[in-house]
Order: structure tokens, then sequence, then C-alpha cells
């Protein structure tokens, strides 16, 4: 074990799998106390119970971001059963793919932005009063390469995405005085069991996943652990004098003209 977040204690939401899971045994492996957020009880305990079993100090927290209520109550757990945060992980999100926007009903429009804006400035606004008494803190907005890049089909998804991006310039200049830095950190395609699930619907799994991989410059998707190590560095002093701005881990896909 490491000791880059040795005294942290960080909050870690969509952390049941995935990129969050993996950024959760990352973090703890380097010495912090976490979180793991997420609205599925069952993975999520099962990802704490691993953690613990190593011999880590961590809790699982219910949380379903688009409640204000479930954020705080979460904050509040995280305060009285390891300390007071001094990371945030906003990695929990909605994706939807396929849609197209005459298809996009105004329900979905705001589920898609209660999730993946609203949630981010819940999250943020309910860990701010710790981070500020302590005089420091970390939050990391998970973007996507959709932050930069408009696929077809991904509507409002992108949108929302454009708009993580405001929200961390906007937080991190108003967070500032505290200490308070604000990055964004925005994947390409992650192979994730999301991913492979998206895959397994097809007709040819090996042939979609490869698809996808050749839309990247390097020919590949991503792994978790590929962002767990980036995400590593926004939330620990490493990127002491870096706030407001966004990282790109997306194997080149936002800098080619087009998939």
């Amino acid at each position: 074990m490491s000791d880059r977040l040795m005294g942290e204690v960080a909050i870690i939401t969509g952390g049941a799998d995935g990129i969050g899971c993996t950024i959760a045994e990352e973090f703890c492996q380097q010495g912090a106390k976490v979180c793991v957020a997420d609205m599925n009880q069952t993975l999520g305990q099962q990802v704490v119970d691993k953690l613990v079993a190593q011999g880590h100090q961590a809790i699982f927290a219910f949380v379903d971001i688009a409640d204000e209520d479930l954020v705080n109550a979460m904050v509040a757990k995280t305060v009285k059963e390891l300390g007071e945060p001094t990371v945030l992980i906003n990695n929990a999100a909605l994706i939807s793919p396929g849609n197209q926007i005459d298809d996009v009903s105004v329900d979905a429009w705001k589920k898609s932005f209660s999730v993946n804006v609203d949630g981010m400035w819940y999250c943020s606004k309910a860990v701010y009063p710790y981070m500020k008494q302590n005089g420091r803190g970390s939050i990391v907005n998970i973007g996507s390469v959709h932050s930069f890049k408009i696929v077809p089909g991904y509507f409002p998804y992108a949108v929302t995405k454009h708009a993580v991006i405001g929200l961390t310039r906007n937080l991190a200049v108003e967070f500032a005085d505290s200490n308070i830095r604000v990055n964004a950190l925005c994947p390409g395609m992650i192979e994730t069991p999301m991913a492979f699930n998206s895959w397994d619907a097809t007709d040819d799994p090996q042939s979609s996943r490869q698809a996808m991989a050749e839309v990247h410059p390097l020919k590949r998707n991503g792994t978790t652990s590929e962002i767990a190590k980036p995400a590593l560095f926004l939330a620990s002093q490493d990127s002491s004098f870096m706030t407001g701005q966004s990282l790109v881990v997306d194997g080149g896909r936002s800098v080619i003209y087009h998939d």
C-alpha cells in the first residue's frame, strides 16, 4: 500500500462497479478511507466487503444523487463513520445511447440533467462545508469524450457532459478561496460491465467491441485502471496547482475529425 491519499476521506458515487469500483480500490490502496456510494446496494456492499477484507477502511452508502436529501444523508453517514470528506469523485451518471432528438421526451431530458448535472451539484454542495472548514479538498467530476465531441445518437447525454465542464469551471472559481480544487476527468470508451452488456446485446459482441476500439487512434478501448490512475492524480496533492481543468483520457478519440 502506498500513501498518496493517507489521511484522506473519499466519497465515490457510482462506486459499485466499473470505473467507480476501480477508483475505490485504487484509493484504498493509496491509504484513503472510502465511501462507496451507489443505488445498487448488493454490488456496492460486495465492493466494500472485499475492501474491508483486504484491511482497508470502507463503507457503503445508498444514494440516488438526483435526490438531494439522499445525498445529504450519504455525506452525513460518511462523516459519522469515516470522518469529514476531503475528496469527492462525482462518477455516477445516466447514459442513454441510441437516442435520436425527436425520440427524447421532456421527462427523459429532465432525468438526464437531474442525474448528470444536478446530482454533481448536490454532492459538491453537500461536501463543501466540510472541505471549507478544513481548508482543503479535491472534487473530481467525471465527464466524457462526449464533453467535447458530439457523437450522433447520444442526445441529451452529450449535452449534460458539456454542462459538467461548465459546472467544473464555475465551482473551481467559487471554491478556490477555500483551497478546494475542482477538475474534470473525461474518459473515452472504457471496458466496463455496462459496456460489455451493450456489446453482448448485439449479434456479434466481439465485432461490436472491436468496432468501438477502432474509433480510437490507439485502436483499443480503455480499462478502468487507466481512469483510476488519473483520478488518483487529480485527487492527490500531485495536482495541487491544478483546478478548473479537464483531463481527457480517451485514447485520442476527441482529436479525430469523425468516428
